[in-house]
């Protein structure tokens, strides 16, 4: 809800969607549920690290939000108090949070902060054949000169 002193009394209040706010940690959670090991100290600290950088990430969305709708959407005082610049500038950045933005930002998180620390799988062997007991398979071994 965004509220003004100069608003009237009797006009409706603007408000900003919330489920653009909170989908990202949703999706961020469910793709961390998903992850094997996720109760090892390392991932733990990744997994509360990524919700510190979503929070911070959510209070930049609210902010060009707000701007936004301020740039945008209040006729003749949003032309008088921005320029067509920063008009497109808060309107672009709204659009991208909202299209691109929260879905990344959980994915990267995700990606980088809780996948790369926590256990390989349940057997415990990765999936890299070059990291296997063995090394390399035969297969992909350089032949030597005969």
């Amino acid at each position: 809800m965004i509220d003004r002193a100069d608003f009237p009394s009797t006009s409706d209040r603007p408000s900003l969607p919330a489920d653009d706010l909170t989908f990202d940690v949703i999706l961020f959670l469910a793709l961390a549920a998903t992850t094997p090991g996720l109760f090892r100290d390392r991932a733990v600290r990744g997994t509360l690290v990524s919700l510190a950088i979503l929070f911070a990430l959510h209070v930049l969305a609210l902010v060009a939000g707000v701007e936004s709708f301020y740039a945008t959407r209040l006729g003749a005082w949003s032309a008088a108090h921005y320029g067509a610049f920063t008009r497109n500038l808060w309107a672009t950045a709204t659009h991208f949070w909202r299209l691109v933005g929260c879905y990344a930002a959980a994915f990267l998180l995700w990606w980088l902060l809780v996948r790369s620390t926590a256990s390989p799988g349940p057997s415990g062997r990765s999936f890299s054949p070059a990291a296997s007991p063995g090394g390399p398979s035969r297969a992909s071994r350089r032949r030597g000169k005969a």
